[in-house]
């Protein structure tokens, strides 16, 4: 069934513009200078921009450190997932940068829901907005043919676990620490 998933939605929209805005929204260049600008536009121009800026920058951390660091590097023979282009090269296509790495988790959505999470939780009015983005990403990743449903599943939660443990650790600093 996962094939399946990947299958579907690796045709649907190929060959088209949106092979380009799929390759491209999961491009890690442009993904860090997104989230770079973003954090410095929320640091100068938010409400409480400082602590959301910084709150942001510890839930980016904890993804490198955990998916990047533990997942993908210390604990990669146990979590070793073949990615679907290579597992099926008959019958995905890949598009865009061809990641040989482990598919579990999702980096890519681990890194963007990470400080998403938080932007979210400060400012919810902007939550479709957050979904429409996580949606898109989403897609990017299975459309490519880089990830597995479950990979990305897998990856969602741990960026929001990373924004809510972020949230909890800067909040506590700011409470037990600095006061």
């Amino acid at each position: 069934m996962g094939l399946d998933i990947v299958k579907f939605f690796n045709r649907w929209g190929r060959g088209t513009a949106v092979d380009r805005v799929t390759d491209f929204v999961s491009r890690m260049l442009y993904l860090a200078v997104f989230w770079t600008l973003t954090t410095i536009a929320v640091f100068f121009f938010a409400e409480n921009g400082k602590t959301i800026a910084i709150t942001m920058t510890v839930a980016a951390s904890l993804h490198f450190a955990i998916t990047e660091g533990i997942f993908k590097r210390l604990l990669w023979k146990y979590f070793n997932k073949i990615r679907p282009y290579i597992a099926y090269p008959d019958r995905i296509f890949p598009i865009g940068r061809m990641h040989s790495d482990s598919s579990f988790p999702s980096s890519h959505m681990s890194a963007n829901l990470a400080p998403l999470s938080v932007i979210v939780f400060y400012y919810p009015v902007i939550w479709p907005i957050a979904a429409v983005w996580t949606l898109l990403i989403a897609y990017a990743r299975l459309h490519n043919g880089m990830h597995y449903l479950s990979d990305v599943i897998a990856g969602a939660i741990l960026g929001i676990a990373y924004g809510a443990l972020a949230i909890y650790l800067v909040n506590f600093f700011n409470q037990y620490v600095l006061s």
